[in-house]
C-alpha cells in the first residue's frame, strides 16, 4: 500500500519480544511441570504476538492481523463503499467503581486487567472508531483506551477519507 497512514499506537514489536522473552526465561528456570511450562509459553506467546496493524490511504482502509508475529489475516475496505465514520464511547469505570472491583475480585486482578488493557487495548478499549459501508455493515477501524490516541485517530480517518463522523 503506498503512501498509507497507519492508526496510532503503532504495536511496539521488541517491547513485546523482550516482554516475551523475559517471560520464557522465567518459565525456563521454574519448577512447574513441563507441560504447564509449555502452556505458559505458548499461551505467552499468542497473547504478546498477536495484534493489529490499521492503515488508511485515500483509496482503502486496511486492516492486518498478527499471530505469533506473523501476518495471517488482512482485510480491505474500499473507501468509496464507505459513508460515514462512527465513533463509540463504552462506560468506563470510575475511582469509585474501581475501588469496589479491586474489593470482589482482588487487587493484583485489576492490576493485571489494566496491564492488559494497556498491552492488549483492542480486546476491550473503551474508545472505538467505526467505518459504515452503504450497505450498512460496520467495519471496525480502531479500539483502544486512549483519548489522545482515539482523536489523533479520527482526525486522520476524517482527513484522509473526507467522510462525516456520527458521534454516538
Amino acid at each position: 500500500m503506498d503512501d498509507c497512514t497507519h492508526l496510532v499506537p503503532q504495536p511496539k514489536i521488541w517491547l513485546r519480544i523482550v516482554i516475551l522473552v523475559l517471560l520464557l526465561f522465567m518459565a525456563l528456570i521454574s519448577t512447574s511441570p513441563w507441560p504447564a511450562r509449555l502452556f505458559f509459553c505458548l499461551s505467552m506467546v499468542a497473547v504478546l504476538g498477536a495484534f493489529p496493524r490499521p492503515r488508511i490511504n485515500a483509496r482503502f482502509f486496511v486492516k492486518e492481523w498478527f499471530v505469533v508475529f506473523v501476518p495471517v489475516s488482512v482485510r480491505r475496505t474500499p473507501l468509496a463503499d464507505v459513508v460515514q465514520i462512527e465513533t463509540d464511547l463504552e462506560q468506563r469505570f470510575g475511582l469509585a467503581s474501581g475501588c469496589t472491583l479491586s474489593l470482589f475480585i482482588g487487587v493484583w486482578n485489576v492490576l493485571m486487567v489494566w496491564l492488559l488493557d494497556w498491552l492488549i487495548p483492542w480486546a476491550g478499549g473503551d474508545y472505538k472508531l467505526w467505518l459504515r459501508t452503504a450497505s450498512g455493515r460496520r467495519v471496525l477501524a480502531w479500539q483502544g483506551n486512549g483519548e489522545a490516541n482515539f482523536r489523533h485517530n479520527l482526525d486522520v480517518l476524517e482527513d484522509v477519507s473526507g467522510l462525516p463522523v456520527t458521534r454516538g
